[in-house]
């Protein structure tokens, strides 16, 4: 074979193997992979945004697009949005809530805080590993969770309702903190008080329906052989 011939023959080569590659990731020749993604719009209902923040500019947000460090999202009157991140952590936002979205470091050793300017969120954080962190979080306190279920909301203070698992709470005024848990509602006030208490079964079964979307209900009505009716309830989660 000639040294032409053997040119062309590497170069052939060589476009076949960045198509197969291109092909192996299921993304088009050329597309950007987006490495800086924390986490990705799940759900939205009615009015969500989301800011960038090097704009500002709220634009509405679509499911599946993905949230990078810094990135707000924001819901209006009687909507939500789910935001779900890597490792199937799940934050189930409520209406009239504002909050960021960070992290540092890499994956497998990343420390993700969410913070939260108004409104309130349920959460559903996967175990997280030895190396990772995932902080709740208010310019008033940080909550450090490890794995667990409940609500995090911001008024006069902050109320951190743990359904499922344990969680850190610390006030950032007096530095004080406490490990609230599954059952317990923490509060965090700006003046620098922290507490905890049992949280009443209504606390407690709204944090669950925020942290998990709550259920719907469909019953059925059936009739047997002889023509007795009766009823079959199915719940499923939103």
């Amino acid at each position: 074979m000639n040294a032409p011939m053997i040119r062309r023959s590497i170069a052939l080569l060589a476009a076949v193997s960045v198509l197969a590659a291109a092909a192996g990731t299921g993304r088009p020749l050329g597309a950007k992979k987006d490495a800086g993604s924390l986490a990705l719009v799940f759900k939205t209902v009615l009015d969500v945004t989301k800011r960038a923040p090097a704009n500002d500019e709220w634009l509405k947000a679509t499911r599946g697009e993905p949230l990078a460090s810094g990135d707000q999202v924001k819901t209006g009157d009687r909507s939500l949005a789910v935001v779900k991140f890597l490792d199937n952590s799940i934050l189930r936002v409520r209406a009239q809530s504002l909050l960021t979205v960070s992290g540092e470091g890499l994956r497998g050793a990343q420390v993700r805080t969410i913070e939260l300017n108004a409104g309130a969120f349920g959460f559903e954080v996967k175990k997280q590993k030895v190396d990772e962190q995932f902080r709740l979080t208010s310019p008033t306190s940080v909550a450090s969770i490890r794995g667990t279920r409940g609500k995090w909301g911001r008024g006069a203070n902050d109320t951190l309702v743990v359904t499922e698992g344990l969680v850190n709470l610390r006030n950032n005024v007096s530095n004080r903190d406490l490990d609230v848990p599954a059952g317990y509602v923490g509060i965090s006030g700006p003046d620098g008080s922290l507490s905890s208490r049992k949280g009443t079964k209504e606390e407690l079964d709204d944090a669950e329906a925020a942290a998990s979307g709550g259920q719907n209900e469909l019953n059925l009505q059936l009739k047997d052989a002889k023509g007795n009716k009766k009823e079959l309830r199915l719940r499923y989660n939103k």
